[in-house]
């Protein structure tokens, strides 16, 4: 096989790929995506946290984990995505336990989902009109509600909480440091 070269040598743009090696670069690529397809969800345990389900005052459920030993520790706020308070998000709240956080996940869609069926949903429509009829008011309301419910708790610094979010719930984030 001939291989051109410049007068000056050989340059890093100057990369060529045979056919084979494209075929190859392919098949590696495909079989760690074939690998990743048979990957198993991570699930945090619960040992050394307290695990509650709990209702605020205004009737918003909320998912807690919190390190189970006595003391008062710094609190997250976990703002789902479009589906709702689910498996994943209810272990994100036992991760930020685990290093010494008390986590809650307010069910934010339970006016309108009251079963919490949205995880189970497989029609994206009909979890999108859910969602949308959680309006802005009323989701930093349960904010607030939220805030308040934690600056209650002996088990929390109450002037150390954050709030974190993921999809839909990156929205609400900004809505409330906005606030």
């Amino acid at each position: 096989m001939t291989v051109l070269t410049r007068p000056e040598g050989t340059l890093p743009q100057d990369l060529h790929i045979s056919r084979r090696s494209l075929a190859a670069l392919i098949a590696a690529g495909y079989a760690a995506a074939a690998v990743s397809a048979d990957a198993e969800p991570i699930t945090t345990s619960a040992d050394g946290l307290t695990i509650e389900n709990v209702t605020m005052p205004t009737g918003l459920p909320g998912y807690v984990a919190r390190p189970a030993k006595p003391g008062k520790y710094p609190a997250v706020i976990v703002v789902n995505e479009v589906f709702g308070v689910h498996e994943w998000i209810k272990d994100i709240c036992r991760r930020f336990a685990q290093l010494g956080y008390v986590a809650i996940a307010p069910g934010f869609f339970h006016r309108n989902d009251p079963g919490n069926t949205l995880a189970t949903l497989k029609d994206f429509p009909a979890i999108m009109k859910i969602d949308a009829e959680a309006k802005n008011e009323q989701v930093m309301g349960d904010v607030g509600t939220t805030l308040d419910w934690l600056g209650k708790q002996a088990f929390v610094q109450p002037k150390r909480i954050a709030i974190t979010g993921f999809c839909w719930g990156g929205g609400v984030v900004w809505m409330a440091a906005a606030k």
